[in-house]
């Protein structure tokens, strides 16, 4: 059986991969934010001339590079929570 000191050092281990969950989502979300105007920017300045289509491809490569740098460490951060998650699970049944 696990102590109950046990069971709060597990709880604190939860709370602080979920405290860096967030902070991974909110990159995610900052960098979906980025993604969206890299592209509306492009396309808006491609249709009134103000972007030639060097430009637009070069516009649309960086946000899909911005995509996925805000992709990755949320993409880790879940992985790890999950590994850690059936650790403590373990550690429980025991």
């Amino acid at each position: 059986m696990v102590s109950e000191t046990s069971k709060q050092i597990i709880e604190l281990e939860l709370k602080k991969l979920e405290i860096k969950r967030e902070k991974a989502k909110l990159v995610l979300d900052k960098c979906i934010w980025l993604y969206f105007l890299f592209m509306i920017v492009g396309v808006l300045g491609f249709i009134y001339d103000y972007v030639t289509p060097l430009v637009l491809n070069m516009i649309i490569i960086a946000a899909f590079i911005i995509l996925i740098i805000g992709t990755m460490p949320y993409a880790t951060s879940v992985t790890k929570e999950e590994k850690d998650l059936d650790k403590f699970i373990e550690q429980l049944k025991k």
